[in-house]
């Protein structure tokens, strides 16, 4: 299968990742002189980490990815 623990740890750590990215870009933009492109770029990166999270909980629910994700360790 397609869908397992790894693949759903990968994204959380993903979509983590890219938040982070987004914050730390959104402080960049309000200090610098670049703030337009800079924070159009951080708004987008954390985003694209909200829909990256909404999907892989989504996927979540399907049942039997439910079922093989109560086999992983956590």
């Amino acid at each position: 299968m397609l869908i397992n623990c790894r693949t759903m740890r990968a994204a959380v750590l993903l979509s983590a990742a890219l938040l982070a990215t987004g914050v730390l870009l959104g402080v960049i933009a309000m200090t610098t002189a670049l703030s337009i492109p800079t924070s159009q770029f951080a708004l987008v990166l954390v985003l694209s980490a909200a829909l990256l999270l909404a999907v892989t909980f989504l996927v979540a629910l399907i049942p039997g990815v439910s079922r093989h994700m109560d086999e992983c360790r956590h």
